[in-house]
């Protein structure tokens, strides 16, 4: 029989997939596999990562998961079909659910009026958090599925330094000073910290989309209400302190909306370029090969203007949601190679976000934490609204 630690290299070898086929062999590999230590290992040194893209519908309960790796080396139309996973919702599941991002194979969601829903998708696992003190003076709680935001800018990330996830919220209070504030929930502490946003940071009524990239979250910071993208705000989880700028390339400026989104291992951002060229209608996409490297920034173009980019694999592809009632995967170059069939079929708004599947538990799992401003329910890196 081979001693536990060559059987931990080489199920570390295993993709997540696999892994759960496995661990029924033995007690012993089920122990193994069930180790907090070793989902920690096989999440940092995986040779076969599995990215997919979770779905939850407007009109329906069913959250549906895609194979992005499958897709990427599709060749036929039907591969997204064959690729989804339906995935049964958490206890507290609500209709209005909202995908706000990902981290570690976490996905956060809102649910109304003021709750936050941290959850794992392969385990199940998850756990509540009330910002019910946040909401009271801020216009969080008036928001519905589609309006959620306001002027309330949310985050989700990752402290390696502690071992510790952050649900980060941004906000103005408008009852009294209307100073800017940053709380950010510890999930490792189970508490709330807050301190005060520098003037020079200018609020939006609509943020968008935070994306949690290199050990910080990133949002697009705009100059004014609905005017240009001026820079990227960086908010660092291990330092918790203040925010940073990361500037935007200069041909983005007067472009709107913009979205942030991680692509290849690179922050990126996009927009629809038909606001400013009727001629002809395309969607740019702007990758920062090199972190907080200005020069580094490069641009592609994909000639369909409602483009939505997911996922750009090893091959260059791009994979995204496009103007037709699927997704469609086009090189570089900007030639389409594949149109698959739409991989939710449901007629109206979806949340989505794409994430890498781990068999991870949060901070404290087990504890049975019910007081205060979150609770534990059950055992145990760009969010955007489509059309």
């Amino acid at each position: 029989m081979l001693p536990p630690e060559l059987i931990t290299q080489i199920l570390l070898r295993l993709s997540v997939k696999h892994l759960g086929c496995v661990k029924s062999v033995s007690k012993l590999w089920n122990n193994l596999i069930s180790d907090p230590n070793f989902a920690k290992s096989h999440f940092e040194l995986s040779l076969a990562p599995s990215h997919r893209c979770i779905f939850i519908p407007e009109v329906t309960i069913d959250h549906r998961s895609i194979d992005l790796d499958a897709l990427s080396h599709a060749t036929d139309a039907d591969a997204a079909a064959a690729t989804i996973t339906k995935i049964p919702p958490s206890d507290n599941y609500s209709d209005d659910d909202i995908v706000l991002g990902s981290c570690r194979g976490f996905i956060a969601l809102y649910q109304y009026p003021h709750f936050f829903v941290i959850w794992n998708p392969l385990t199940g696992s998850h756990r509540i958090i009330s910002c019910h003190h946040i909401a009271k003076i801020s216009d969080m709680a008036t928001n519905s599925y589609y309006s959620f935001g306001g002027e309330v800018l949310f985050g989700f990330g990752y402290d390696a330094t502690r071992d510790d996830y952050l649900v980060v919220l941004g906000w103005n209070d408008k009852k009294e000073n209307k100073e800017g504030h940053l709380d950010f929930f510890s999930l490792r502490s189970n508490s709330w910290s807050s301190f005060i946003i520098p003037d020079q940071i200018k609020w939006r009524k609509n943020w968008t989309p935070s994306v949690f990239y290199n050990g910080a979250i990133h949002w697009l910071n705009h100059d004014g209400d609905y005017d240009a993208i001026v820079t990227i705000l960086v908010f660092d989880t291990s330092k918790r302190k203040g925010l940073l700028e990361i500037p935007v390339p200069e041909r983005v400026g007067k472009d709107y909306p913009c979205r942030l989104t991680v692509l290849g291992g690179c922050l990126a951002l996009y927009y629809d370029n038909d606001k400013y060229d009727y001629d002809y209608d395309k969607c740019v996409i702007w990758v920062m090969k090199e972190y907080n490297v200005q020069s580094s920034w490069t641009s592609y173009e994909i000639p369909s203007s409602n483009f939505e980019p997911v996922y750009l694999s090893e091959d260059g592809d791009f994979i995204g949601f496009d103007e037709s009632d699927g997704m469609s995967k086009y090189n570089v170059r900007g030639e389409l190679l594949l149109r698959f069939d739409r991989p939710c079929d449901q007629v109206g708004y979806f949340s989505y976000t794409v994430y890498t599947e781990s068999l991870l538990i949060l901070p404290n799992d087990g504890s049975e934490e019910k007081e205060g401003s979150s609770s534990v329910k059950g055992t145990e890196e760009s969010t955007n609204l489509a059309t």
